[in-house]
């Protein structure tokens, strides 16, 4: 089978997911992926260069799968249910859900500049879903911001915030407290009232 082959790589990374997600990034070695996937360690070097490339394809991998989950999810709904269901996709009811592997991504990503990067363009493909969503709320006349970008940045990084702080100790009832808290603010950043009628939500 050739180095290219879609299939093998696909196995290979699927398997290292698992394993990340079952005990983190900084906790799996080659050995313990060659085994849980069947596979010689040099034949998964065949595919990879060494073991940072295989962690970084893994995490982009996981990171695509997720962004397209979410973006299918929210695509047809109107500008304000697609930003709580955005929001509510960012806050981790459990630490099952795969957020672990965005923390240990960026942990490592302190150590590793290709991984850095690669985590900073996915966060970045996150941001302009949610500006793509402030946008549209903007042209129906749903929010009034003046400038979609800065106001995605400023509610995924306080989204993210809560996530980092969920993680610690997740439970229904902390989401729902974090996630009151979050529209709070973004009501101000777009200048919309979740409660008010559309009619009165346009300026």
């Amino acid at each position: 089978m050739s180095r290219s082959s879609p299939e093998r790589k696909d196995q290979i990374i699927a398997a290292a997911l698992e394993l990340f997600r079952q005990k983190g990034f900084a906790n799996v070695s080659t050995r313990d992926l060659a085994d849980h996937a069947g596979l010689s360690r040099s034949h998964i070097y065949h595919y990879f260069g060494d073991w940072d490339e295989l962690r970084r394809e893994a995490f982009v991998h996981f990171a695509n799968e997720q962004l397209e989950e979410a973006g299918a999810r929210l695509s047809d709904k109107p500008p304000v249910d697609a930003l709580l269901g955005f929001i509510r996709d960012c806050l981790p009811a459990s630490k099952d859900d795969g957020w672990g592997l965005w923390l240990d991504a960026w942990d490592e990503a302190m150590h590793d500049a290709e991984l850095a990067r690669a985590y900073l363009s996915e966060i970045s493909r996150w941001q302009a879903m949610l500006c793509g969503i402030i946008e549209k709320g903007v042209e129906a006349k749903v929010f009034r911001c003046a400038s979609p970008e800065r106001a995605a940045r400023q509610i995924f990084a306080l989204a993210m915030g809560y996530a980092d702080d969920l993680l610690l100790a997740p439970s229904a009832e902390a989401v729902e407290a974090a996630m009151q808290e979050v529209v709070e603010i973004a009501e101000m950043v777009l200048g919309f009232e979740l409660g008010a009628p559309q009619a009165e939500r346009q300026p």
